[in-house]
């Protein structure tokens, strides 16, 4: 009787032990991702090369995105599938969104979302976008999440939107920014993948949208 008392201490003294170690790993994981997101807020200057596969129901397409962003204004290329042309999007702080068509048509709006859902049929969803090519959730809606043991953000559902990240940059000139990254609505699934981040700001092109990567 008295080995049986024992043996039961002893499983609930490992099992207590056990939970206390969990809790205390997932504290330590949240402290990392807490960190990590205060790094990552300060990258808020950026110019960006990506490729993505848009998938609309039964059709996928192939895009390029260039995408230059500062403290004061906005301006992303899309280079259209079937060799359609680059479309830009561009805005200064406090302005609208302009849409830039290949032919020199320009359209406007104050949400970036609506201005491509109404001209182009698809959207992509920028506002959001900002913060989750980066690991983080946007600001002052509410989100769930999932973070992986060093403190990457491994997963986000906000808005309506399903955001995975699936590898990371791991260079000392890229502080932990994601590298491949799939977003899913109930409409479409985007597939993102960076091929480079710079800091500095230069002037876009349609003909240096995609350079030669290593």
């Amino acid at each position: 009787m008295l080995r049986q008392l024992f043996f039961a201490f002893a499983v609930s003294v490992i099992a207590g032990c056990s939970q206390f170690s969990s809790l205390s790993d997932r504290q330590e994981t949240q402290a990392l991702w807490t960190s990590q997101q205060q790094a990552l807020a300060s990258y808020d200057s950026w110019d960006m090369h990506s490729r993505a596969v848009v998938k609309l129901e039964a059709a996928a397409y192939n895009i390029g995105i260039r995408w230059q962003r500062d403290a004061a204004n906005f301006e992303m290329l899309l280079e259209a599938p079937f060799g359609q042309g680059v479309f830009r999007i561009e805005s200064s702080v406090g302005d609208v969104y302009r849409l830039r068509l290949p032919d020199g048509q320009v359209f406007e709006n104050l949400s970036a979302e609506a201005l491509l859902e109404d001209v182009i049929g698809w959207s992509l969803p920028i506002s959001g976008l900002e913060y989750w090519i980066r690991g983080m959730p946007r600001p002052g809606s509410e989100y769930s999440h999932r973070v992986a043991a060093d403190g990457r953000t491994r997963s986000i559902s906000q808005d309506r939107w399903s955001i995975s990240y699936l590898d990371y940059f791991d260079q000392p000139q890229y502080p932990r920014l994601p590298r491949k990254v799939e977003l899913v609505s109930d409409t479409i699934t985007v597939r993102l993948v960076v091929e480079r981040w710079q800091s500095s700001m230069q002037e876009v092109t349609p003909s240096d949208l995609f350079p030669d990567f290593d």
